[in-house]
């Protein structure tokens, strides 16, 4: 057979087994691969994740080529593994939830607006000239992800971000110069807030303390932290765990921007193709991990056959007759369909029931068939054994009149 040949005969195979129920199926299981890669692209224990994929890939690997030993040691370490696991990743998994959470799953998501959320020129302007004047400050862009119990403190204000009001906040005679203005959906939310420390000291080496509570909050979130020296006088932005100098009001405005795009996307036309684009080499590879893991482990298109015990139960005996002797309580069950539909078949859920009701005295032949059986979806009855069971029955003795059940010798009543 040619390979062309070949081909057409497995997509022919393929068509007749795939279902719109497997599409839907790989179409979620992919959202949710990608939604973990891009968790995994945004944490900052990307070395851990690469070590539990390796650990993975190993374990299949060892599957495949029947390594007994390899396979049972790391299945019997997998509930050990889980464990430490979200001891590791409980602070990326808590933010992960909150984004879950805080989709509206109704409203759609991240809907476009018309334009950024606030004059991003202002903002540039407003810290360089702060740099210049070697005044410190810090500055909070919020994120998808909630910020309120990663700050402390802080005063509501609601204002307009512009640069006066930075100036003033920023100030050395103002009392919460110190601390940071946090700014959410163009407005100044807080001011004079603090922020948790970075523990990273290769990064924040030969910094301060804003620095470190910047890195600190991006470590925690996916908001970006301005930071101005007071020492210096340069101007640094903290996001995804990182912490880079920027050096013109122009670089600090790409910053901004695409921050802001991101989170806050502006209304275009091919919408929809930006939306399928955006990341589109994380998506095509959450599909392609997905449809190979389906191939590997859903996807067996040769029928399979499998025996089970079932027990038998009788139901709907007459009231006048009894069973000569104990009937058959099981039978060997054999059932036939796709490897995939076996596996969510709790063999203890089979049983034969059969009704007695139209039973008769003497013999019964009864033939079991499969609507006397609870088969799952897809799959099929192929035998029984047996597929015929006899039921002996009798009717019950009637029981004698009262003067005729008198022992004899009894005198008779006058």
């Amino acid at each position: 057979m040619s390979m062309m040949q070949t081909l057409i005969s497995f997509l022919e195979e393929f068509w007749a087994h795939f279902r719109v129920v497997d599409a839907v199926d790989i179409l979620l299981m992919s959202a949710i691969v990608y939604w973990g890669l891009i968790w995994s692209k945004e944490t900052a224990s990307r070395r851990v994740l690469i070590g539990v994929t390796l650990v993975l890939i190993l374990y299949f690997l060892s599957r495949a080529f029947d390594m007994v030993l390899v396979s049972l040691v790391l299945q019997t370490g997998f509930a050990v593994l889980i464990i430490i696991l979200v001891v590791i990743f409980q602070e990326d998994l808590r933010r992960m939830f909150e984004r879950i959470a805080g989709v509206r799953w109704l409203g759609g998501f991240k809907q476009a607006s018309p334009q950024l959320p606030f004059d991003v020129d202002a903002l540039v302007e407003a810290t360089f000239t702060l740099a210049r004047a070697k005044t410190g400050a810090l500055i909070v862009l919020e994120g998808s992800d909630p910020l309120d119990r990663h700050i402390d403190g802080g005063v509501k204000l609601g204002g307009h971000i512009s640069q006066p009001l930075l100036f003033s906040i920023f100030d050395s005679s103002s009392p919460g110069h110190d601390g940071a203005v946090v700014v959410n959906q163009g407005r100044i939310d807080k001011f004079a807030t603090h922020l948790p420390i970075s523990k990273n000291h290769d990064m924040i080496a030969g910094r301060g303390t804003r620095h470190s509570a910047a890195l600190g909050l991006a470590e925690c979130s996916d908001a970006m932290a301005i930071v101005v020296s007071e020492e210096r006088g340069v101007v640094s932005i903290a996001e995804a765990d990182k912490l880079v100098t920027v050096d013109s009001t122009s670089e600090l405005k790409e910053h901004v921007e695409s921050f802001l795009i991101d989170r806050f996307p502006i209304e275009q036309s091919g919408g929809m193709k930006q939306m399928v684009y955006r990341n589109g080499w994380i998506k095509l590879l959450a599909v392609a991990l997905t449809v190979g893991a389906w191939f590997a482990l859903a996807y067996n298109p040769q029928t399979v056959r499998r025996t089970y015990v079932v027990p038998i139960e009788y139901r709907g005996q007459p009231a006048s007759h009894v069973m000569v002797d104990p009937p058959p309580n099981e039978a060997r069950v054999t059932l036939s369909g796709l490897d995939r539909n076996f596996r969510f078949l709790e063999p203890s859920s089979l049983k034969i029931s059969i009704d007695l009701a139209e039973s008769h005295a003497g013999s019964n032949a009864i033939a079991i068939t499969d609507r006397q059986i609870r088969l799952p979806l897809n799959l099929a009855l192929e035998r029984i054994d047996p597929r015929i069971v006899r039921v002996d029955m009798r009717a019950k003795q009637a029981l004698p009149p009262v003067d005729q059940a008198k022992p004899a010798g009894t005198p008779p009543i006058n």
